[in-house]
């Protein structure tokens, strides 16, 4: 656990989830001190997922402040930072960006003067306003196109780029994010976080670019998992659609079935087809059935569950 007490206020404080980037991480720290400058007070806070390379000790030696998160994956990182500047720092704005060099540290700045001026309580940066040569790859791009439509129909989410890695919030907002998954679908529950809480939300233009070094992330297996957390998330953040939508469709289907059952039966006066008789009650009974669980989970939909993020020192 953290030893030392901090009593330190700053206008921002920067999470950066790291694993294993010696080669991103010195250049991303440098361009944040150029791109803040004496403008804002901010204190850089790396989290590290057992990284085996270099990367601490070249973040240590530039000052940052380094945590060892205890689990693993890209969410529970981000909510270790989160916990760590929330419950030991006094700070005004809390950013989160790579340690890639994929996003512009310039866009740091344009995101806090938006909070602290009053503008909004989040905001998220829209990659595509200005994406930089080979930034994405056409899988990449399409997928994250694709992800962020699906977010906007279905979890009613109004941002264009809902996988964006550069966001800034204010900071006493921290704790709803801590009940979160602990991977890559983390970005998605963030933005819905936002959405059930009614939180005042901005999207900007931001630069993203080729990232410096070995890309962790796998586009098919990590595409796969958020979207069904986007779909678990219209589960329980929009019951009522969900069951709702999936009851519709099995009384539709169980209508479609009975109406060639009682067209069969007006021609001939006989009941033939018993085992499409039997699908069509047990689809329409279902599909009511289902009705009735939206409307009751509906009912119940915001209650939630606290989850403890932990880290410790270096």
């Amino acid at each position: 656990m953290i030893e030392e007490e901090l009593s330190d206020t700053y206008d921002i404080a920067i999470v950066i989830p790291t694993l294993n980037e010696e080669k991103g991480i010195a250049p991303t720290i440098n361009s944040i001190r150029e791109a803040l400058g004496t403008k804002f007070s901010f204190k850089i806070i790396v989290v590290d997922g057992l990284s085996n390379d270099k990367t601490v000790d070249i973040a240590k030696s530039m000052g940052a402040k380094v945590i060892r998160q205890r689990r693993s994956g890209y969410g529970d990182a981000l909510q270790a930072g989160f916990y760590f500047v929330d419950t030991k720092l006094k700070t005004s704005v809390m950013v989160m960006i790579d340690a890639d060099g994929t996003y512009e540290p310039k866009d740091i700045a344009k995101m806090a003067d938006i909070i602290i001026r009053g503008e909004a309580d989040f905001v998220i940066g829209n990659r595509f306003a200005n994406l930089g040569k080979d930034a994405m790859t056409t899988t990449n791009r399409i997928g994250n196109k694709v992800l962020s439509n699906f977010a906007r129909r279905l979890l009613k989410i109004k941002v264009s780029d809902s996988q964006c890695g550069l966001r800034a919030f204010r900071s006493d907002l921290a704790d709803i994010f801590y009940n979160t998954t602990m991977g890559m679908p983390f970005a998605t529950e963030m933005l819905t976080a936002i959405n059930t809480y009614h939180i005042r939300i901005k999207e900007i233009p931001t630069s993203y670019y080729k990232r410096v070094g070995d890309t962790k992330l796998n586009p098919i297996q990590d595409g796969t998992r958020i979207l069904s957390t986007i779909i678990r998330l219209v589960r329980d953040t929009r019951p009522l659609f969900f069951f709702g939508l999936m009851g519709l469709f099995m009384i539709s289907l169980g209508t479609f079935f009975g109406i060639q059952v009682l067209l069969e039966y007006l021609k001939t006066g006989i009941v033939g087809r018993i085992p499409t008789t039997i699908l069509s009650v047990l689809l329409i009974v279902l599909g009511v059935q289902s009705i009735s669980l939206g409307l009751i989970s509906d009912m119940i939909k915001n209650k939630n569950q606290d989850k403890r993020v932990f880290f410790s020192d270096y």
